[in-house]
């Protein structure tokens, strides 16, 4: 750890560096892995190689979107806290942290009955940051709010998990 750590709180803004700009995130010791939300994932095959192209962002709490195609990813098995395994795609995305920039690996997952689109991970967080649950960047029940604006009336499954 460097002599004068930079710190975090449990919710912050981070920037997918030029792509999209204070995406909200969500800080959690408790996972390994980041997590990003992602949809229309598609794997191409352009001239005997493989891209992957997916869309970030679009989520109910943050509307802005960004398609991006890469070849360089892979693809892992995910154990959940409820023990349920799945398969996702994992990419590498340069982030900013605080005034952090760094290059780090995404999951990409549907986080849209989640209230903060990207989670991140022990493993992005290790040697860079502490956390300090005590502060935060990001404001949870505006965040709530905006995402009750931004979701069809009727969705009361959706309602249901912002509320927990």
């Amino acid at each position: 750890m460097k002599k004068y750590p930079v710190v975090i709180g449990r919710f912050e803004h981070v920037d997918v560096v030029d792509k999209l700009d204070g995406v909200p995130a969500k800080i959690d010791t408790g996972a390994y892995r980041s997590a990003i939300h992602a949809c229309d994932i598609q794997l191409i095959d352009k001239k005997s190689k493989k891209y992957l192209k997916f869309t970030v962002g679009n989520h109910p709490s943050f509307g802005r979107k960004r398609t991006i195609q890469t070849s360089s990813f892979t693809e892992i098995e995910v154990m959940s806290s409820s023990c349920h395994k799945t398969k996702r795609y994992e990419v590498s995305l340069k982030i900013r942290l605080g005034y952090k920039i760094f290059q780090t690996s995404f999951t990409l997952a549907d986080r849209t009955h989640h209230v903060f689109p990207v989670l991140i991970g022990r493993k992005a967080i290790r040697s860079r940051f502490l956390v300090d649950v005590t502060r935060s960047g990001v404001n949870r029940n505006e965040l709530r709010a905006a995402a009750r604006e931004l979701i069809k009336r009727g969705d009361e499954e959706y309602l249901e998990e912002l509320e927990k």
